[in-house]
């Protein structure tokens, strides 16, 4: 093993190398600058008439020389491979500007693919696997396959950065040649002194707003201001050029491969010229020239340059034939100069790496998530703001953000922002976060549980570029608002998001196809359907369970003793399953819930779909309606299908709202025994009910209520005479609401016996 006292590295590495079967021989050289190396000659396969000449069509030939040198972190950095000084350099997956030519052996970093196979030995087999593979490719031309796509030039580890949307770049360009100028903002670390390619490093960055180049005495296109002794940073501008077509008329193609070889504006302008951009870089340049006429700067200014060029193939992973070669040269308008380009064709060019620019494709694909709608963020605390960082973080708009207070010190404990914003509006602050991204959310600052109850500001809170809005206020009053604002006007898909048991339990709530069934009908079937679990357990907790939040008594979501990890954790999973909800075409409701485990981040989900509810107009109501879930009006059918001669019944069960006008009904209570049926009257028994009413109520955590009573008739009729005296005795005996629900073979009825104190 290499790890062996007194191991030579050199001859270890010789020896281990011709157990490969392509290396046929091999020497150890003597050391370079005091470390190791070794030259080893690999067996190149080719197709017998090239191996009868002794060389490919390529150039490659068939034993090929390749020099292995020991960095002095060897083992913990992998050998360096180098091949002959003349080997050519038109081939891809040859590493840029390297004076003996370096092959890219691997996909990614060559140091973590050598150190993964553990011992070195095995390590150093694979690499010479993988050179004996390359070599192979490049003896045939193989190393661009046109099913894979063609292979942009390695542009790895250079120090200058050009950060555009490729995008833009690609959308720019036209049949004819041509070139436009873009906006930039730059960023430089070096003394103005310096130069490209020695110590100076840059960034440039643009939007890809156009630009034209103007000849003002306050034109901002070019500044510069110091940030340091060793670094400035300003405006610049990117120019993009373009490939003029061919005499014929067809479009110019660049298929020769092209090491990145580019070092001054002299090999700038051949290398533009190569791929029928010289004319439009040339142009480009000189209208730079121009704007500067009769101006100055003290300090230099880089500027970016695109050249786009086309390709025969589409580029690997992308749909486009343009590839982009970016730049970046320095432009130095002293007072007394002869060119902006002070050493003329010998100014430095660096080749730069590009970055795409922050957009939602980059990271839609990063994220793997497809396009989606964009969202409209009710409340802005802990919750709401991690759920708008989640979504914009995939790709998603976010195209307004409500909230009403501001960011305090102590919302630093869980809240996506930073210390920064303390003391902003929570939805300004949000939004100035969210302009990183390139978005521009609208800001509401308002009462949501007021506003939402204004058609007006109703389309400034979700207006109609919002395919959905998320209600994260863990407030009643803002979710019945919000219910009463959803009108079929009102396209977008309505969210709510709250956590409970101190962060151990969350749900979702999402309306179902024209917002039925609505948030006030789902809680209230979450209420009716929970089961006795730990999801009960939290979710009914009175020390930090929903009620609290939902009815105020104590501290909302936002003040919960929690850890952030816990809050963000459940938070990440909502907004998973808000995703999920936006893929799907939306039809019925539904419910969402989730708790963790008390000692473990473990957490368990449940998912389940809502039907719409019916609804039935209240008679002698002032405009109530009753909702009935799916379950409880197919109970209820089937009920009065199981008597089809006497007429049967039972109690209620469910939610009130007085803002909204509407009895919601999520479960029935069975006929006390003592109940009378009869084919022309049912009488509802009394052994027992109340107590059953205080179970269903304590068992639901106190948040269901007998709402009223139903009964059947066997014709299809609707209220008697003697329905409305019982509406009205059930009126005068029991509390508000006393609804009676009479269903017939054909439809449901539905009443209440007007109060004289005009309660409803």
């Amino acid at each position: 093993m290499a790890t062996e006292a007194g191991t030579d590295p050199a001859e270890h590495l010789l020896r281990v190398a011709l157990t490969h079967p392509e290396c046929v021989g091999g020497a150890v050289l003597d050391p370079e600058g005091g470390r190791p190396s070794i030259r080893i000659d690999m067996n190149v396969e080719m197709p017998l008439d090239m191996k009868a000449d002794g060389i490919s069509s390529s150039g490659v030939r068939t034993c090929e020389p390749v020099v292995l040198k020991l960095p002095a972190a060897y083992p913990w950095q992998s050998p360096r491979f180098y091949l002959r000084e003349d080997f050519p350099r038109n081939f891809p997956h040859l590493m840029p500007f390297a004076v003996t030519p370096r092959p890219c052996l691997v996909e990614g970093n060559q140091d973590e693919y050598f150190l993964q196979f553990g011992l070195v030995e095995y390590g150093i087999f694979h690499l010479v696997e993988q050179l004996a593979l390359w070599l192979r490719k490049a003896a045939i031309s193989d190393l661009i396959s046109s099913e894979q796509g063609w292979e942009p030039m390695l542009r790895r580890d250079f120090r200058d950065i050009l950060e555009i949307d490729a995008d833009a770049a690609r959308n720019a360009v036209t049949k004819n040649g041509g070139w436009v100028v873009w906006q930039g903002r730059f960023f430089r670390r070096g003394t103005p002194e310096a130069c490209l390619n020695d110590v100076t490093e840059t960034w440039i960055s643009s939007k890809g707003v156009q630009t034209p180049l103007t000849q003002k005495a306050d034109d901002k296109t070019f500044t510069s201001r110091r940030a340091d002794l060793a670094a400035s940073l300003g405006n610049t501008l990117v120019g993009v050029v373009w490939p003029d077509k061919n005499p014929d008329g067809a479009p110019r193609i660049s298929a020769t491969y092209l090491p990145e070889s580019v070092a001054t504006l002299r090999d700038l302008r051949a290398r533009a010229a190569e791929v029928g951009c010289g004319r439009g870089l040339q142009a480009f340049l000189a209208n730079v020239e121009r704007s500067f006429t009769g101006m100055s700067l003290l300090a230099p200014i880089p500027i970016g340059i695109v050249l786009c060029v086309r390709r025969p193939i589409h580029l690997i992973d992308s749909t486009s034939d343009i590839e982009l070669l970016p730049y970046v040269v320095e432009i130095r308008a002293n007072q007394n100069r002869t060119s902006l380009f002070a050493l003329g064709d010998d100014e430095p060019v660096a080749p730069t790496m590009h970055y795409q620019s922050l957009t939602a494709a980059l990271l839609q694909g990063l994220s793997g998530a497809p396009a989606r709608a964009g969202l409209a963020m009710l409340g802005c605390g802990s919750v709401g703001s991690k759920l708008a960082m989640h979504a914009v973080r995939g790709g998603q708009d976010i195209v307004t953000v409500s909230d009403e207070s501001s960011l305090r010190p102590h919302n630093l404990a869980r809240h996506a922002l930073g210390a920064e914003h303390v003391s902003s509006n929570k939805a300004e602050a949000l939004a100035m976060e969210l302009v990183g991204f390139g978005k521009a959310p609208t800001v509401h600052k308002g009462d949501l549980s007021h506003d939402l109850r204004d058609p007006e500001h109703v389309k400034q809170i979700i207006p109609k570029t919002a395919g959905a809005a998320i209600n994260s206020t863990a407030s009643l009053s803002v979710r019945e608002a919000l219910v009463s604002a959803a009108t079929p006007r009102l396209r977008a898909r309505l969210f709510e998001a709250a956590l409970f048991g101190r962060g151990r339990g969350a749900f979702l709530l999402a309306d179902g196809k024209g917002h039925n069934p609505s948030h006030c009908d789902l809680i209230a079937e979450l209420y009716a359907t929970i089961d006795g679990g730990r999801a009960a357990e939290l979710l009914f907790d009175p020390a930090g369970g929903l009620t609290e939040i939902q009815i105020g008594q104590g501290c909302g979501s936002l003040t919960m003793t929690m850890e952030d990890a816990r809050l963000s954790g459940m938070t990440a999973s909502l907004s998973q399953e808000v995703s999920r909800a936006l893929d799907t075409p939306v039809q019925q409701g539904l419910i969402v819930i989730g708790t963790a485990d008390e000692d473990s981040p473990s957490t368990c989900w449940t998912r389940y779909n809502v039907p719409a509810f019916e609804t039935v107009s209240i008679a002698g109501s002032d405009g109530w309606q009753l909702r009935l879930s799916r379950r409880v009006a197919d109970r209820i059918r089937a009920e009065a299908k199981a008597c089809p001669s006497v007429e049967t019944g039972g109690v209620m069960i469910g939610l009130t709202s007085a803002r909204l006008k509407t009895v919601t009904v999520v479960d029935l209570l069975e006929a006390p025994a003592d109940s009378r049926r009869t084919p022309a009257l049912f009488v509802l028994g009394t052994d027992g009910l109340q107590s059953a009413i205080r179970n269903r109520h304590e068992q639901s955590g106190r948040t269901l209520f007998d709402v009223g009573t139903w009964h059947s008739h066997l014709g299809d009729e609707g209220p008697s005479s003697t329905d409305w005296k019982t509406a009205a005795d059930l009126a005068a005996e029991r509390t508000p609401p006393s609804i009676l629900l009479i269903t017939t073979p054909a439809r449901f009825h539905a009443l209440v016996s007007p109060r004289k104190d005009g309660d409803g």
